[in-house]
């Protein structure tokens, strides 16, 4: 692959980044948002203060409600949004500015920026690219092992970097796909498939891993507080529901988006793989670094103690950063390859800690448990399980994922001590149910940039979302009942 024409698709899928940005998140002030957070936060400190809940809790109450306002409507930049989170902490006097800002120093958040920082790699190398290409071919040309094959390469890539990030690189391999159908209309069915295919795939890779997806990296943050957590305890539970998950939406796919191309001409995808070199040295070096950063963030724990190594040295955050480091030392990447990451998912996990963190200190999380716990042991755990997964897939509809994995982990830990259940019973399939969001373009920035092609009207995506989410969240309530059922949670 030539400098030219990887630079050309490092520009394709930074364009199709903006429009997302601009479909999914509010880009100006908005000062009529605003004044509605502002008038239900301080309606909610005028109203009597509830039974059982001490004054600092009543305040740590109005944050909630400002928190989920300011992430819903999006008044300002969903960025700046998170950051007056901490910021509002201090107004309300819950807590000082080092407590309040703390949580953004979290290793997850680095650990997450590491991931943010491989995928510039993969993107500005044109190693994503070239996996795709070859999935095409493998395909042989038929649409459906063409879908499967490019939602395994998403599902793959996702494990190991942000989903957004995987979609953004994908998308434009599927309009390249597309485009060699003569027929506009049936080009276009094609297009909406593999567009979705991959975003969903990317969704339901990121399930595999604490890097995948955002409101993973809360959630484990808050795991890891509870006992002893690792990377690899995560994977135990989110690789098989994404083994699950993945031929389940293909299958899905193919018949809610029908097509009517049953094959393609590949003969110019084989000779753009012909006119490629073979791996390049930074290419192999990129899969080498990647490849020994996953060994280590599944097994690190276990070498500290085998090694006899300091503790934490080979924790997932620190292996992230060692390999940015190592792909900087190589010129793999540089400062202006990084200067473009997304970094407002740094503010939003940040933001959706320090509120998790402000509603555990003021015993409001607690106190929400409490209120729960009379109505949870009426119910059989079955039942309760149900409710919180497909509360949880139609709240990321409207709530930023992240948040909704601060806000809930809290307070289902604390349910789970109260009930005498293991918290990652409650914990994780709640906050994986936020993969589920598959209907409107606020669910996700993967969703917004699907929806920012234009290839879809709403109408449409949430026809398509529902039809997906709703199998999907049952099949997956059926795994982890499963998995209890078996002492395996």
């Amino acid at each position: 692959m030539t400098h030219r024409r990887r630079i050309s698709f490092r520009r394709h899928s930074l364009a199709l980044l903006q429009p997302a940005i601009e479909a999914g998140v509010r880009t100006v002030f908005d000062l009529g948002r605003f004044s509605v957070v502002i008038a239900l936060t301080t309606l909610t400190l005028l109203l009597p203060r509830p039974a059982g809940l001490s004054m600092e809790g009543h305040r740590a109450l109005a944050l909630f409600v400002f928190t989920g306002g300011i992430l819903a409507l999006e008044p300002v930049p969903l960025p700046i949004a998170a950051l007056m989170v901490p910021v509002m902490q201090v107004a309300l006097g819950i807590a000082d500015v080092t407590t309040s800002f703390a949580p953004f120093s979290s290793p997850v958040v680095f650990l997450v920026l590491g991931s943010l920082f491989l995928a510039e790699a993969l993107s500005k190398h044109g190693l994503s690219r070239r996996l795709a290409l070859g999935a095409i071919v493998r395909s042989g040309g038929k649409v459906r092992s063409l879908l499967l094959s490019l939602m395994i390469i998403a599902a793959a890539l996702s494990m190991w970097v942000i989903n957004t990030a995987t979609v953004a690189v994908l998308i434009p391999v599927a309009s390249a796909i597309a485009r060699r159908v003569p027929d506009p209309a049936r080009a276009h069915r094609l297009l909406v498939l593999l567009t979705m295919g991959i975003a969903v795939a990317a969704s339901v890779g990121g399930m595999s891993t604490i890097i995948g997806a955002a409101p993973n990296a809360v959630a484990s943050e808050w795991l890891a507080r509870v006992g002893p957590w690792t990377f690899f305890d995560w994977m135990k539970f989110g690789l098989p529901a994404a083994f699950l998950l993945l031929p389940l939406s293909w299958w899905l796919l193919l018949r809610i988006i029908p097509v009517d191309v049953d094959q393609l001409d590949l003969e110019s995808v084989r000779a753009e793989i012909a006119q490629l070199d073979g791996l390049s040295k930074k290419e192999i070096e990129i899969l080498v670094i990647m490849g020994i950063s996953a060994v280590l963030w599944v097994a690190g724990s276990y070498l500290e103690v085998a090694l006899s190594l300091p503790h934490t040295l080979l924790s997932s955050a620190i292996v992230a950063i060692g390999a940015v480091f190592v792909m900087s030392v190589r010129f793999i990447i540089d400062w202006d390859d990084l200067k473009g990451v997304s970094w407002g998912i740094f503010f939003i996990i940040g933001a959706g800690l320090s509120l998790g963190e402000a509603l555990e200190r003021t015993g409001t999380s607690i106190w929400f448990a409490q209120l729960l716990t009379p109505l949870a042991n009426k119910l059989p755990a079955a039942v309760i399980l149900a409710m919180l997964v497909f509360l949880s897939a139609a709240l990321t509809n409207l709530l930023n994922n992240a948040t909704i994995a601060a806000v809930f982990t809290p307070i289902l830990i604390s349910l789970s001590r109260a009930r005498g259940l293991d918290p990652v019973f409650l914990v994780l399939p709640t906050t994986l149910a936020t993969t589920f969001g598959y209907s409107l373009p606020s669910a996700s920035a993967r969703m917004a940039l699907v929806y920012s092609t234009g290839l879809l009207s709403r109408n449409e995506m949430m026809r398509y979302g529902l039809l997906l989410a709703v199998p999907s969240a049952v099949v997956f309530i059926g795994l982890f009942l499963l998995l209890s059922l078996f002492h395996w949670i």
